[in-house]
């Protein structure tokens, strides 16, 4: 299928303001012209400029070009369309954002995207929901209205097969970061073509605040578009890439219902044979001698004492 026909598609979705071709070579040129200004090797992107719509000058594409990503765009939102709509809602957008995960500007390299994934799995797989389904992208945004810039890291994702409260209480978090809190916002969807479409934007963005409906995104600096374009050139596709439930290919997988397991802790007895090596013990007044008559009930230390030695 061409990529007319792709576009003819993704417009019957009910996705308005998709990127055009004109776009996306404005946004090539853009890198280009903020690579040339800069010290990076040209050896390492001069291949970009030869790129077309109909045209790619490697033989592996690049996460920096823009019209490569505007074709995986638009096969990845047929594709989670299609498997969003074979399931039944409802859906939930959900932005989920960690202090730890910011980075001051000049340090995008640091980016950790792997943690970042493995902890949005981790805390899914506390729901032991076999048919839970989520995708999405992990995004960075220019944010300077804090004491200093920074990068804010997000996972914007779209989560069908688990209730609200569910995933407010698996996702959520109160712990502070280092530069600042824990965030997490949960929308039911109302347009799903539109949401997909704003989910797996890939091209830098300055950070609006979720929580304040009357915040101002700015638009990010000449060195901020900069350090972005070579954090992506030393990306492979679809690195950013949230899958949960599907395949590379979009396509839900069979799981089996995961068992729950209850830990149960053994209560331990107090080590009173251990009082006189204590903080505090002193030997006028006798705190530092074992007493057999402080043990409540000796038949119950000899019986974990004989289950620690066994083990």
């Amino acid at each position: 299928m061409n990529v007319k026909k792709q576009i003819r598609k993704v417009a019957d979705l009910d996705i308005t303001g998709f990127e055009t071709l004109r776009d996306a070579n404005c946004a090539q040129q853009d890198m280009l012209s903020r690579f040339e200004r800069s010290s990076l090797d040209p050896g390492r992107y001069c291949g970009l400029a030869d790129c077309r719509s109909d045209y790619c000058a490697y033989k592996n594409c690049l996460e920096a070009c823009w019209f490569g990503t505007r074709r995986r765009r638009i096969r990845e939102i047929q594709a989670v369309h299609k498997l969003l709509s074979q399931c039944d809602g409802p859906f939930y957008e959900v932005r989920l954002i960690r202090g730890s995960w910011a980075l001051p500007i000049g340090q995008l390299r640091r980016t950790n995207i792997t943690a970042a994934k493995k902890l949005n799995a981790r805390a899914l797989d506390k729901l032991f929901l076999p048919d839970l389904i989520a995708v999405g992208m992990f995004k960075v945004y220019a944010a300077p209205r804090f004491i200093r810039p920074l990068w804010v890291c997000e996972i914007q994702q779209i989560i069908v097969g688990a209730p609200r409260h569910e995933l407010q209480k698996t996702l959520s978090s109160g712990r502070e970061g280092m530069a600042m809190s824990n965030k997490l916002w949960i929308g039911e969807v109302r347009s799903l073509g539109q949401t997909i479409n704003r989910v797996f934007r890939r091209d830098v963005q300055g950070w609006q605040n979720f929580e304040k409906e009357s915040a101002v995104a700015p638009d990010p600096t000449k060195r901020q578009r900069r350090e972005f374009y070579n954090w992506l050139l030393d990306l492979r596709p679809g690195a950013r890439l949230i899958r949960y439930g599907c395949d590379q290919y979009f396509t839900k997988l069979t799981k089996q219902p995961r068992p729950f397991r209850v830990t149960v802790r053994r209560e331990r007895p107090y080590p009173y044979h251990l009082k006189k090596y204590m903080f505090g013990a002193r030997e006028e007044y006798g705190e530092d001698k074992y007493d057999p008559e402080e043990v409540a009930d000796p038949f119950e230390t000899l019986k974990w004492w004989r289950h620690r030695h066994n083990q």
